[in-house]
C-alpha cells in the first residue's frame, strides 16, 4: 500500500467521516494528524528492531589504489544503482573483495578487526599496499581496509538500513505487503491515545503486537545453534 492508502485506511479504522485525506501533503486539522500518525507509526516499526531483514541492502564499490577508507556514500546500492543514503551499519560478516581485473573468481572474504587492533597493526609505521585481507570500521562508520589496496578491487557486502520517512502520496514502505496492517494499527494507537479512547487503543495494540510477532518469526535472522550439524 502507498503512504496515501495507508493514511486513508487509518482514517477509516478510526471511524472518521469521509474517505480520509486526498493527499499526504499540506493537510490541516485531523487529516494532518492522520498523515503524521501514519508516518510516525512506520518510523516506530523500523526502529523497533535493528536487524529487520526487510531493512537490509547490498552494496558494491571499486577501490582506489593506496586508498583504504570508504564511507557509505562512496558505495552503490546494488538494488537502486545509486549511492547509499539510508545507512545504519555494515553487516560485518558479509564483506568480500576481489581484484577487479581478475574477476569474481578470485573473490575472498574479508576478516574483521576491531578498531584498536587495526590501529596498532596497520596504522603504525610504513605499510605496503597489497591485496586487502582485513577491515575495520572507524568512528565515522567508514570501512577501513587493511592493507591498503594496491590497485582497483571490487568490494561487496551487505548493510543495515536506517529508518526512512514516508512523504509523498505514492511512497511505499519497504515492508512486505502482508504486514502493512501493522502501520495503521500502530497509527490507530496514536489516534486513541490522542483522543483518550482506551478501548480502541487496547484493540489496536493487540492487533499490532500480533503482526509484530509474525514479523519477528519471518523478518529476523535465523539463530544458529553452536555445534549444530
Amino acid at each position: 500500500m502507498t503512504f496515501l492508502e495507508l493514511c486513508q485506511r487509518l482514517s477509516k479504522e478510526a471511524g472518521i467521516a469521509g474517505s480520509g485525506p486526498s493527499t499526504t501533503v499540506g493537510q490541516t486539522g485531523v487529516q494532518q494528524h492522520i498523515v503524521q500518525w501514519t508516518n510516525s507509526a512506520w518510523m516506530d516499526i523500523q526502529r523497533k528492531r535493528s536487524d529487520w531483514l526487510f531493512m537490509r541492502g547490498s552494496f558494491t564499490v571499486n577501490t582506489t589504489a593506496s586508498d583504504g577508507v570508504y564511507a557509505f556514500g562512496d558505495c552503490t546500492d546494488t538494488t537502486t544503482s545509486a549511492a547509499i543514503t539510508a545507512f545504519r551499519d555494515w553487516r560485518k560478516d558479509t564483506l568480500k573483495i576481489y581484484l577487479t581485473s581478475g574477476g569474481v573468481g578470485g573473490e575472498q572474504q574479508l576478516s574483521y578487526l576491531d578498531y584498536q587492533t587495526w590501529y596498532d597493526v596497520y596504522n603504525t609505521g610504513t605499510q605496503a599496499d597489497s591485496f586487502p585481507q582485513f577491515f575495520t570500521v572507524d568512528y565515522s562508520k567508514r570501512i577501513v581496509l587493511a592493507p591498503k589496496p594496491n590497485g582497483i578491487y571490487t568490494l561487496t557486502g551487505e548493510y543495515q538500513k536506517n529508518a526512512t520517512e514516508l512523504s509523498g502520496d505514492s511512497d511505499t514502505p519497504e515492508l512486505p505487503a502482508e504486514y502493512h496492517e501493522a502501520i495503521w494499527y500502530r497509527g490507530l494507537m496514536k489516534y486513541a491515545r490522542y483522543y483518550s479512547a482506551p478501548e480502541i487503543y487496547d484493540d489496536a495494540n493487540s492487533n499490532y503486537m500480533r503482526i509484530i510477532n509474525e514479523m519477528e518469526c519471518t523478518q529476523l535472522p535465523e539463530i544458529s545453534m553452536a555445534g549444530a550439524a
